[in-house]
């Protein structure tokens, strides 16, 4: 009936009916243009057009010039923002941030996720043939080199440089959420499981200045880890351990573990594993704290588990779990007082606590 001509014609002619057929029709619009509005996003991006626009309002010639490109083109570019609640124009040709153009504006990550799309569009210009295959050839397989087969020392230097500098940039929200949702000042030694360059380990540093620091990541990673925290002054507060988690024993002297985006980039049966593995290693009473974006009921949630649906499956690997199905997985291979805590945004991470 909704599909038939005649019914939408009945309702434009109904004022209230007329306002929610439009409303529905313009958020299918956005659905079925999504990508053209994608690649506004990244030109802005790439261009700096947000940045340019952080602190001072600019007008269309000023910013033409700024980017170096046709005034005509970036007025083009500039209304497309303004309709993707990006830009406000706030009188003929001067322009300022929307609230999502100030996001984009201040956050790395945000940045950094929004260039690193780039490769996981290639993988999907042919989605229906990447449904039938999987993603065994994908560019993104090829750049999470941790999800391949790895050699007995894992992946180069080189191979781990790139995807440790984007988690490390995109770490600040999930980090924020973790760190307001569940109290630290209770633990002595933090351990960061796949800690990548300790972007978790230096936030939860900063809050809670008594905290003792352990890494464990792959070799190659870990020595990236060092380098960072050092960096930060951290160092002395901090150990690094290389390995692989799935099967070396990880330090057994913390009171707190966490697993920040790890269990979602690998299969059940690898899970299982990791799972197992620490909890040989792990001694009575450590707890143990996995946060991911996970499936559920929130609408934050759904469009995490929409998102990360396609991305891993263009990845290759790994899978967006429902807390619950999360909790399953610790209780079969041995951890006890399970539970699940809600964080201040379900579209960035979900928390599922254990006791060893």
């Amino acid at each position: 009936m909704i599909a038939a001509p005649g019914f939408r014609r009945w309702i434009a002619r109904l004022p209230l009916l007329r306002a929610i057929g439009n409303a529905k029709a313009n958020a299918l619009f956005r659905l079925t243009g999504g990508f053209i509005f994608s690649q506004v996003l990244l030109a802005g991006v790439r261009l700096g057009l947000y940045r340019a626009l952080r602190d001072q309002a600019l007008t269309t010639e000023s910013l033409a010039s700024r980017l170096s490109l046709p005034e005509e083109r970036v007025r083009m570019l500039l209304r497309a923002n303004a309709a993707l609640d990006l830009l406000i124009e706030i009188s003929p040709d001067l322009w300022v941030l929307d609230d999502g153009g100030v996001i984009l504006a201040e956050d790395r990550g945000l940045d950094a996720m929004v260039r690193h799309h780039a490769i996981l569009y290639r993988d999907l210009s042919d989605p229906d043939q990447l449904l039938r295959t999987g993603g065994a050839q994908t560019e993104l397989r090829q750049y999470w080199a941790y999800v391949r087969e790895m050699g007995i020392d894992g992946p180069k230097p080189v191979e781990v440089e790139a995807y440790s500098a984007l988690m490390r940039d995109s770490q600040a929200m999930m980090a924020e959420c973790i760190l307001a949702s569940h109290d630290f000042r209770q633990y002595r030694v933090l351990l960061d499981v796949g800690g990548g360059d300790g972007a978790f380990l230096a936030a939860a540093a900063d809050a809670h200045t008594s905290l003792e620091l352990r890494l464990f990541d792959l070799p190659a990673v870990a020595a990236r880890a060092a380098t960072h925290l050092d960096s930060l002054g951290l160092g002395g507060r901090a150990r690094i351990h290389g390995g692989d988690f799935s099967r070396d024993a990880v330090p057994g002297d913390a009171d707190c573990v966490t697993l920040v985006r790890v269990l979602c980039d690998h299969d059940d049966s690898r899970v299982e594993t990791i799972l197992a593995n620490l909890h040989r290693s792990l001694r009575p009473g450590t707890t143990l704290i996995i946060a991911e974006a996970m499936d559920g009921q929130s609408e934050g949630a759904r469009l995490s588990a929409a998102y990360f649906g396609v991305y891993f499956l263009a990845m290759g690997s790994g899978r967006c779990r429902s807390a619950q199905e999360i909790a399953g997985f610790l209780s079969a291979t041995g951890f006890q007082s399970i539970g699940i805590v809600a964080t201040p945004n379900p579209l960035i991470a979900t928390i599922v606590t254990a006791r060893r």
